[in-house]
């Protein structure tokens, strides 16, 4: 049941993953394309499905694509400006207050609300988060993550050593 708010499922957390990939590897040179096979074995995940999912994000003007075999995905702009909530947005539709948890038949009126609920604060608390959460901390993130194993298979399946 779609109850009109932010709904988060695994297209979102695996479009987050891979752009915080691509993301760690435009750091390095940016502007760099990535092949959708390399992201989509970082990440143990079918290529058609990801492509899905990099499409939505294409649409939504946070990446850029070109076909062939020196194709890939590159971001539009610099990860410090793309947050998180701009990609599950991308993924899920965007963000709007759901309905009253106590009245099924209206519409929650947030902090206009007499009994405002303590769960619509915290659902907003999360939305803030994600607005400011930007790609380029993710990126840091996973750089220095002990159990960053992939990277070096991103960067070698980019310059042939398979």
């Amino acid at each position: 049941m779609n109850t009109g708010c932010l709904n988060l499922n695994r297209g979102g957390e695996y479009a987050i993953a891979a752009l915080t990939r691509l993301a760690l590897e435009s750091g390095k040179e940016p502007g760099k394309l990535v092949p959708v096979r390399a992201l989509a074995e970082s990440q143990s995940l079918p290529k058609s499905f990801l492509s899905k999912i990099l499409e939505q994000c294409s649409r939504a003007g946070l990446i850029t694509s070109k076909s062939g075999a020196r194709g890939g995905v590159a971001l539009t702009r610099p990860a410090a400006e793309i947050s998180l909530l701009d990609i599950l947005e991308a993924c899920e539709g965007a963000y709007h207050r759901a309905d009253c948890v106590f009245y099924s038949d209206r519409a929650c009126e947030g902090t206009d609300c007499v009994v405002f609920c303590p769960l619509r604060k915290r659902e907003e608390d999360v939305r803030l988060s994600l607005a400011r959460t930007t790609l380029a901390e993710m990126a840091r993130s996973l750089e220095v993550h002990p159990l960053n194993t992939v990277n070096s298979s991103v960067s070698e399946h980019q310059s042939g050593g398979r």
